[in-house]
């Protein structure tokens, strides 16, 4: 008499068990998707931008100044690293790292914390493009084609 209810008693306890394991495997897979959607719904603002400007002492390109190479790095967590390079030789290169700010309700314009000179800067996700905008009055260069860092993509 005890045989016949110790075997579908095992039998509960078995299939409970695979229901269990069941859940796990689907949470974990849950966890994974939750992972890949965030991948990919970065702000279009992230990432790496280059370009070539005039030296710090220069609002346009000089022809005895080759210029400054300028590269700088956007993150999600609104962090940036920049590196700016005489082209000349004759200055060292400065390596900036620190978070930025949107100065404007729109995200279209940045500035860089703890940068002195050339820290306000344009955002034109249209064309994937940052501007260095002029430091006490935020405005354009005139010759602005001169302060462009493009995205590498």
């Amino acid at each position: 008499m005890k045989k016949p209810l110790l075997i579908p008693l095992i039998a509960c306890s078995v299939l409970l068990g695979c229901q269990d394991s069941k859940q796990t495997s689907s949470e974990s897979s849950q966890q994974v998707d939750q992972v890949s959607e965030q991948k990919v719904t970065l702000a279009k603002w992230v990432g790496k931008y280059q370009g070539t400007t005039p030296c710090m002492g220069c609002i346009s390109r000089c022809e005895e100044c080759p210029g400054m190479a300028v590269d700088l790095v956007l993150n999600q967590d609104k962090t940036y690293s920049l590196k700016r390079e005489s082209l000349s030789g004759h200055n060292e290169i400065e390596t900036i790292q620190g978070h930025f700010r949107f100065s404007n309700p729109d995200q279209s314009k940045i500035e860089l914390m703890q940068v002195k000179t050339r820290n306000l800067i344009y955002v034109d996700l249209d064309q994937q493009l940052l501007e260095i905008l002029e430091d006490q009055t935020g405005h354009i260069y005139n010759s602005e084609d001169d302060f462009i860092l493009e995205k590498n993509i």
